[in-house]
């Protein structure tokens, strides 16, 4: 199921076998929020070498329903898509939801997150056990349990009560996923029983001592895969300036050199490409962002170095609204082969994306996404290669 390749190097390597296809790590994972990826088709999608997607649980949950899904052959079935597919819990966005907008109704406690869907108006509830019921109606290949984050700045008490409501929530949801899937606890820890991957969301915030208390606590209940709940964000700059309080690194490596060996290591949220380079070098397996494709909505364009208008450690970045490329008849990237570098110049692109236009917005995520997926195969050989 989860195969570690034996090597001397320090970069993980291996192959996740899934009822859609085996996925090698390190890999980067698109978010397809809707199930879908703005403005691209799954052809698309494949051409530019993503080998599995995100999806949201909620918003699929309000926008068509995982009866719906399941009732047209699972999220695999419906989509075309025939590559493994991560959903998360959905409490990432009910968090989010309830922290943009307060409402009596809007609530997280012990039993689940109670809010007003404030498209339709209902009152929903998403508890440990509705999340995992809704993923298993979608058919996804990895599955997430249901966690409560909290903000960069937390107390300790709430981030203690965030940790142990996680951990509870983390036993319920195993429990439901069991249940749905017909399995014993042995069931579970035997890798020739085929099934969807478990991912526990280790909590904590910015305390190192509460991550590794949630960490432990998690292990024991025993999972697949263990991710790192909430961005790894430091309130003091620390060595990476390009956020307000830093991207921070020593956190992202202290939970990897915590966590298990032989269990899959996964960066949600992560991220822009020098911090998924870290973060590869320091132990993680598995990252998702949405970066890469809503960036290319707003002409902010992925190129190699020295030829963009911003220059980061391993990458520069175009931005397509400045006027200099008006004018421009070369390719984004000389050096790419994707799609939209052997087809649409710099000034049509910019055209494009000036006046709102979807074909714009798909060649520029046609790029971006090609940029990312070769960028994590160029980590991978330039480790083999050491």
């Amino acid at each position: 199921m989860i195969n570690f390749e034996e090597n001397d190097r320090s970069l993980r390597e291996g192959k996740i076998e899934t009822a859609h296809g085996d996925l090698n790590f390190p890999v980067f994972m698109p978010d397809a929020t809707y199930g879908t990826i703005s403005n691209m088709s799954f052809k698309d999608l494949e051409e530019t070498g993503i080998k599995a997607i995100v999806t949201n649980t909620l918003h699929l949950e309000q926008k068509i329903g995982s009866e719906k899904i399941a009732k047209l052959g699972g999220f695999h079935k419906l989509t075309g898509w025939d590559k493994p597919v991560l959903t998360d819990s959905g409490g990432f966005q009910v968090f989010s939801l309830i922290a943009r907008r307060p409402n009596v109704k809007n609530k997280i406690t012990d039993a689940g997150c109670s809010f007003v869907d404030y498209e339709s108006g209902q009152y929903k509830f998403l508890s440990p056990e509705t999340s995992q019921q809704i993923q298993a109606k979608i058919g996804s290949d990895i599955r997430v349990v249901l966690d409560e984050p909290v903000l960069e700045n937390a107390s300790l008490t709430d981030i203690k009560r965030s940790v142990e409501r996680t951990t509870d929530w983390a036993k319920r949801s195993k429990k439901m996923f069991l249940e749905l899937n017909n399995l014993s606890e042995d069931d579970f820890n035997n890798p020739k029983v085929k099934r969807p991957l478990l991912t526990a969301v280790v909590q904590g915030g910015s305390n190192f001592e509460y991550r590794k208390i949630s960490l432990e606590a998690l292990v024991e209940v025993g999972f697949d895969i263990y991710g790192l709940g909430g961005l790894p964000l430091q309130l003091k700059r620390t060595w990476d300036y390009s956020h307000e309080g830093g991207f921070y690194k020593e956190l992202l490596q202290f939970l990897a050199e915590s966590m298990p060996k032989d269990k899959l290591r996964y960066a949600l949220g992560v991220g822009t490409p020098d911090n998924l380079k870290f973060a590869i070098s320091v132990g993680w397996d598995l990252f998702d962002t949405v970066l890469p494709t809503r960036n290319a909505r707003h002409g902010y364009i992925y190129v190699k170095k020295e030829i963009g208008d911003k220059e980061y450690d391993d990458y520069s970045v175009l931005h397509l609204s400045n006027s200099r490329y008006e004018y421009d008849e070369g390719p984004l990237d000389s050096s790419c082969d994707c799609h939209t570098c052997k087809t649409t110049s710099r000034a049509y692109l910019r055209y494009l994306l000036k006046i709102g236009e979807g074909s714009g917005f798909r060649l520029a995520s046609i790029h971006n996404l090609h940029f990312y997926s070769q960028f994590m195969e160029k980590i991978v050989r330039e480790n083999q290669n050491v």
